[in-house]
C-alpha cells in the first residue's frame, strides 16, 4: 500500500518593475548622435470649442539657449498639416531640427519664441521666417537681443484674403516666466515613468532626480508651445432703423465704414507680447455678409492698444448711408461695452477706459436711423493656437509580478517506468505504463495494486491530469516518453506533472534540466509511503489593467488583451518535467477577461521571452492592449521587465502566475499638433448715436 501526499507548495516572489532609459532622456536619432530638442502637447480642456488649423501652415520659430553665462540663438521651422477629421488638432512637422548639444547640452536653458499665421504655409521664400528679427538657422550670438517682429495690416480695404493673411499668432511661454510651456519627466512615480501631464512654468532643461550626482542620468524636457492672436478684431452689424424707404439703406458708392485712427502697422516684441505701433486710418472694412436694403455685418482687424474712451468725443466709426453721415464716437462705444450683459472678455481700466486687447474681437451692433443709430457691443477672445512636437511617449505605463503555488489534483493518473539495475537509479527517460483501475483514497493515502516483484527492482513513478494521453516511445533507448499540451483558458488547459522529489522542486532551464536536479532516484522495495510533489505544468499569466481619472483616461470595458509571437504547444517529458515548444512562434493568443476589463488570465506554454542572443523584433513574446474606446499598447520587450532584484525576467516557467499589472493612459498626441479656439461674444446694450 503506497500513500501520496500533498504537493509540495512552490513559493517565489518575484516583482517587477518598469525598466527606465538611463540615458538622457530621449533617443538620439541624428547620425552624430545629438538629441534632437522636441515639442509636445496635451488636450486643453478649455470651454471654448477648440479646433485646427483648416488649411496646412508654416510656423517659425526663434530658440534661445542660456548655461548662465552665454546665450546663442538659431531659427527654425515648423509645419502644421491641416486638421484631420475627427480630431480637434492639426499635425506638426519640425522641418528644421536644432540640437541640445549644439547649445550647450545639459547646461542648456531654453526659451521658444514662434509665429504663425493660421492657414499660411508659404513655402517658397524666407519671407515670413525672416520677420523673426536677424539671425540665422545656426546656432549664434547677439548683442543687445532682439526678439522683435514687424507687422501691419491693410488699411485701405480689408478683404476676407487680408484678414487670414495678416492674422498673426505668437508663442512665447516658453521662457523664464512663462507659463506651462514645460513637460518634465516624472522621476517620482515608479509605477508608470514618463513625461508628467502637469504643464511646468519656465524654460525648458536638462532634469535630474533630486539629490542627483552631477554627471548622473536624466531626461530632456519637452516644449507645449500655446500660441496667441496677436491683433485685436472689430465686427459691426448695421441695420435698417426708421426713416428709410423700401429699396434705401446703401452704402455710398465704393465705401462702407471707416475706423479712425487706429494702430496698423508696429513691432511686436516676442518675449514680452508687448507693442508699439503707428496709428492711421483703416478706410474700408471687409464686408462678410449683406441683406439687399437691410443689414450689412463688417469685420476688420488691427493692432491691439487702441483705447476707447468715456466721455470722448472722438469719432472711432464714419460711415455714409443714403448721403446721410454719421458718426460715431468713443464715447458711444464705451457706453455700448460698459453696458455689456457679460464682461468675461471685456476689461475697463481706470474706470473709463478700453484699451482693445489681443485675441479679442469686439463686436458691435448699430441699429441705424435717419436721425440716429442705436449701439449695442459684443467681446469675443480669440483661441489658443497649441502646437506641440513629437510623439510623448506616453511612454505611457506600472507593473508588478506575482506567483502563485501548485496544488495537489485529486484526480490524477499514475504511471511508473521500472529501472532493473541500482546503478542505474537516475535513469528516468524510458517507458512508462498506466496503472489501469481506479486508485482509492483511504485516510489521505491512495491504494495501488501494483507491487515490488524483488528488491532487486526499482521504479520512477510520475501523476499526470486524469486523462491525459502519454506519447510511448517504446523501445528507443534513453527517449523519454512525454504528453502534449497546448495554451488556453487556464480553467481547460491547467495541466499537471509530478513526480517523487529529493528536496523543494526547482526548475532548471540550462542543459534541459527540467526537474533533474531534485528528483528522487528509483524507488526500490519499501513499505513507507511515497511522497509525490504534484505541480503545475503550465505558465499562468494573469493581466490586471487599471486606468486613471480625468481626460487621460481610458475606457476598460471591452478590452482585449493579445500574446502574439508565441509558442502556442508543447511537450512535457515524463521523466524530468522539462517542458519544450513545438511548432513554430506564430501564436496569437487572445486571453480571457471579465467584463470590466480589468483581469485577464491565460494558460501558456512556458518559454523564453526572447529567442536569440541577437534578437529582432520577430524574436519577443509581444502583449498587446486595446482598450474599449480604440487605444492600442504594445509591449514589445517583455524580457527586459526586471524582478525585486533588477535581473531581467527572460523566461516563463512552469508552475509560476506571472501578474503584470499596467495602469493605462492617453498616449497623448501623436507628433506635432496644433489647435485653434473660435472666437466667443460678449454683447453690450443698446446706445443712441445722433446723425449730424
Amino acid at each position: 500500500m503506497k500513500k501520496f501526499f500533498n504537493p509540495l507548495i512552490l513559493a517565489t516572489a518575484l516583482a517587477a518593475t518598469a525598466c527606465t532609459n538611463t540615458e538622457d532622456g530621449v533617443i538620439n536619432d541624428d547620425p552624430a548622435n545629438k538629441t534632437a530638442i522636441s515639442f509636445s502637447v496635451e488636450e486643453n480642456q478649455s470651454p471654448v470649442t477648440r479646433a485646427g488649423f483648416t488649411a496646412d501652415t508654416k510656423i517659425a520659430m526663434r530658440i534661445k539657449s542660456t548655461d548662465g553665462s552665454a546665450t546663442v540663438y538659431t531659427r527654425a521651422v515648423a509645419k502644421a498639416s491641416a486638421q484631420e477629421t475627427g480630431n480637434s488638432y492639426s499635425k506638426v512637422e519640425l522641418t528644421d531640427k536644432r540640437y541640445w548639444d549644439d547649445a550647450f547640452g545639459r547646461a542648456a536653458n531654453l526659451s521658444v519664441y514662434a509665429i504663425a499665421v493660421p492657414g499660411s504655409n508659404d513655402t517658397s521664400t524666407t519671407t515670413f521666417e525672416e520677420k523673426l528679427a536677424g539671425g540665422t538657422t545656426t546656432w549664434f550670438s547677439e548683442t543687445p537681443e532682439n526678439e522683435n517682429v514687424s507687422w501691419g495690416v491693410t488699411t485701405t480695404e480689408q478683404t476676407n484674403t487680408t484678414i487670414a493673411a495678416e492674422d498673426l499668432t505668437y508663442s512665447n511661454n516658453i521662457q523664464s516666466g512663462g507659463k506651462d510651456g514645460v513637460y518634465r519627466y516624472d522621476f517620482e512615480n515608479d509605477t508608470y515613468p514618463t513625461y508628467s501631464t502637469d504643464l511646468a512654468d519656465g524654460c525648458m532643461k536638462f532634469s535630474q532626480k533630486t539629490n542627483a550626482a552631477a554627471d548622473a542620468p536624466g531626461k530632456f524636457d519637452k516644449g507645449h508651445l500655446i500660441f496667441n492672436h496677436a491683433l485685436s478684431r472689430i465686427t459691426i452689424n448695421l441695420s435698417k432703423g426708421e426713416g428709410f424707404g423700401s429699396n434705401a439703406f446703401e452704402f455710398k458708392s465704393g465705401t462702407n465704414v471707416t475706423i479712425k485712427s487706429v494702430p496698423t502697422s508696429g513691432t511686436l516684441n516676442l518675449a514680452t507680447g508687448e507693442w508699439t505701433n503707428s496709428k492711421t486710418d483703416i478706410t474700408k472694412m471687409y464686408q462678410s455678409a449683406t441683406v439687399a436694403h437691410t443689414s450689412y455685418s463688417l469685420m476688420a482687424q488691427f493692432l491691439p492698444d487702441y483705447v476707447i474712451t468715456d466721455g470722448s468725443n472722438t469719432n472711432m466709426l464714419e460711415f455714409t448711408i443714403d448721403d446721410n453721415k454719421y458718426y460715431v464716437t468713443q464715447d458711444q462705444m464705451f457706453d455700448a461695452l460698459n453696458g455689456a450683459s457679460d464682461k468675461t472678455n471685456l476689461t475697463i481700466t481706470d474706470g473709463n477706459k478700453v484699451i482693445m486687447a489681443q485675441g479679442i474681437n469686439y463686436i458691435f451692433n448699430i441699429k441705424v436711423n435717419k436721425t440716429g443709430v442705436n449701439v449695442t457691443a459684443t467681446v469675443v477672445p480669440f483661441a489658443n493656437v497649441t502646437a506641440a512636437g513629437q510623439e510623448i511617449t506616453n511612454d505611457k505605463v506600472s507593473l508588478t509580478l506575482h506567483t502563485v503555488s501548485g496544488t495537489a489534483s485529486t484526480s490524477f493518473d499514475l504511471y511508473r517506468s521500472v529501472v532493473t539495475s541500482n546503478y542505474d537509479q537516475k535513469n528516468w527517460s524510458g517507458d512508462y505504463e498506466k496503472h489501469t483501475t481506479d486508485l482509492t483514497n483511504d485516510n489521505d493515502t491512495w491504494k495501488t495494486d501494483w507491487f515490488f516483484e524483488s528488491n532487486l527492482t526499482y521504479y520512477h513513478f510520475r501523476t499526470v491530469n486524469k486523462g491525459t494521453t502519454v506519447i510511448k516511445k517504446d523501445g528507443e533507448t534513453d527517449v523519454d516518453d512525454y504528453f502534449s499540451i497546448e495554451a488556453g483558458s487556464v480553467s481547460a488547459k491547467d495541466y499537471h506533472w509530478g513526480a517523487p522529489m529529493t528536496s523543494e522542486p526547482v526548475y532548471k532551464t540550462e542543459d534541459n534540466k527540467g526537474y533533474s536536479d531534485c528528483l528522487s532516484l528509483a524507488i526500490g522495495a519499501t513499505s513507507s509511503a511515497i511522497a509525490i510533489a504534484d505541480l503545475h505544468v503550465m505558465s499562468k499569466i494573469v493581466i490586471n489593467l487599471a486606468t486613471t481619472t480625468g481626460s487621460d483616461a481610458v475606457t476598460l470595458a471591452g478590452s482585449k488583451v493579445t500574446i502574439t509571437q508565441v509558442y502556442g504547444t508543447g511537450k512535457v517529458l515524463m521523466g524530468s518535467g522539462l517542458v519544450s515548444a513545438t511548432g513554430a512562434a506564430s501564436a496569437s493568443l487572445e486571453m480571457d477577461g471579465n467584463p470590466e476589463g480589468t483581469e485577464f488570465t491565460y494558460a501558456v506554454i512556458p518559454q523564453s521571452l526572447v529567442r536569440s542572443t541577437t534578437p529582432t523584433e520577430s524574436d519577443y513574446v509581444i502583449i498587446t492592449i486595446e482598450t474599449g474606446d480604440g487605444n492600442k499598447y504594445t509591449i514589445k520587450t517583455l524580457s527586459s521587465i526586471l524582478d525585486s532584484k533588477s535581473k531581467a525576467i527572460t523566461t516563463w516557467l512552469p508552475g509560476y502566475s506571472y501578474t503584470y499589472s499596467f495602469t493605462l493612459k492617453k498616449t497623448g498626441i501623436t507628433n506635432v499638433t496644433a489647435t485653434v479656439k473660435d472666437w466667443a461674444n460678449v454683447t453690450a446694450k443698446d446706445a443712441d448715436v445722433t446723425l449730424e
